[in-house]
């Protein structure tokens, strides 16, 4: 039985509904418990790893650490589970996200924008790497939306015990953008950053990074943005760790000056000539996310403010850009489609040249 054909069968204690998400090493449906409850997420995992030696020791020690337990922005695992189907399956629950996942969000139209998917992304990235943790894999395919229009991360940790089973088949050519340029190693606090750094570059100009090469300024690809913003997404996105961002909250912040046309790091309401306040002793206090500020005949737009709140489009400093469709599929989906058109081509030349016979024989 194929996992990604699953749809209303019962895995565990559990009745798969509709498939949210088709990766190269699970499939990912909305479910909920047979006997009646909150509807859930639940990933489906394919072979070579649900028969893989020490597969489900890793995911259930993976779901057994409970560090980021609270943390704010980040779906959390219910239970882990075998079931044959006649096949084994290996499953396991997550919290819902009733909002959807962001690559059809984004496809739509519908997903927040970028400063309120960055903000929420990066709170919980560095609630991550405070806790010593890493989620190894941000990109478009493991953000959704949860109950309360927030994004959120999900899929905490999966892929690298993924990748330490099948280092091969958990790389797919359709997100190599989002990947470091480090390689293939095990992740760390500045693979993640640079993952939310290719997001927010895939949210402002419609596709990711370059997976290899030079990255193009964000304004060499949509004249709209405003220049400020080339250096913060060049120094985020750059290949040497040391160079990026030292959190996800300094990188959110130079994306935010960057925006509305500042250096990164100046005060938003410095004026020519205006000398910088004394710097004060001890950790500056926590301080309220503060809106963007509207340039001449602009509305104001709170970066947090979810989708269906914000104002129109056509009134805010920096509106969502349409993204290329990213297509995540396993790259054998696409090699057994050239595989049946050969055949159909090999078949329907053998019925033509049966007809042609035929006819010289008449």
């Amino acid at each position: 039985m194929q996992v990604d054909q699953l749809t209303g069968t019962p895995v565990g204690r559990y009745l798969l509904r509709g498939r949210l998400q088709l990766l190269p090493y699970a499939t990912v449906h909305r479910g909920a418990p047979a006997a009646g409850g909150d509807p859930v997420l639940v990933w489906v995992f394919r072979e070579p790893y649900t028969s893989a030696l020490g597969f489900l020791e890793a995911l259930q020690r993976l779901a057994g650490d409970k560090r980021a337990a609270g943390l704010p922005g980040i779906v959390h695992t219910i239970e882990i589970g075998t079931q044959d189907l006649p096949t084994a399956l290996t499953y396991l629950v997550d919290e819902d996200a009733p909002g959807g996942f962001l690559v059809g969000l984004l496809q739509r139209g519908e997903a927040p924008g970028v400063l309120a998917t960055a903000a929420a992304l990066g709170q919980a990235l560095d609630g991550l790497h405070r806790q010593g943790m890493v989620h190894g894999d941000v990109q478009p395919a493991t953000v959704a939306v949860g109950a309360a229009g927030r994004p959120v991360l999900i899929g905490l940790g999966i892929r690298t015990v993924v990748t330490r089973v099948n280092p091969q088949a958990a790389w797919l050519d359709a997100t190599r953008g989002f990947r470091p340029p480090e390689g293939r190693t095990d992740p760390t606090p500045a693979a993640d950053l640079y993952g939310l750094a290719a997001l927010t570059y895939y949210l402002l100009v419609g596709r990711p990074p370059h997976a290899e090469g030079a990255v193009d300024a964000p304004s060499a690809i949509r004249p709209q943005l405003p220049a400020a913003l080339d250096q913060v997404m060049l120094r985020a996105l750059s290949p040497d760790p040391r160079e990026r961002y030292r959190s996800a909250g300094e990188l959110v912040a130079a994306v935010r000056a960057g925006i509305v046309g500042r250096s990164p790091g100046a005060p938003a309401s410095a004026k020519p000539g205006a000398q910088p306040a004394p710097p004060t002793s001890g950790p500056a206090p926590p301080q309220a996310p503060q809106p963007v500020a509207a340039g001449p005949g602009e509305s104001t737009y709170h970066p947090w403010q979810p989708a269906e709140r914000r104002e129109p489009a056509a009134s805010r400093p920096v509106s969502l850009i349409p993204a290329e469709p990213l297509e995540l599929r396993p790259n054998i989906r696409r090699r057994s489609g050239i595989v049946l058109l050969g055949v159909l081509a090999v078949v329907a030349a053998a019925l033509l040249t049966l007809s042609a016979m035929g006819r010289l024989y008449l």
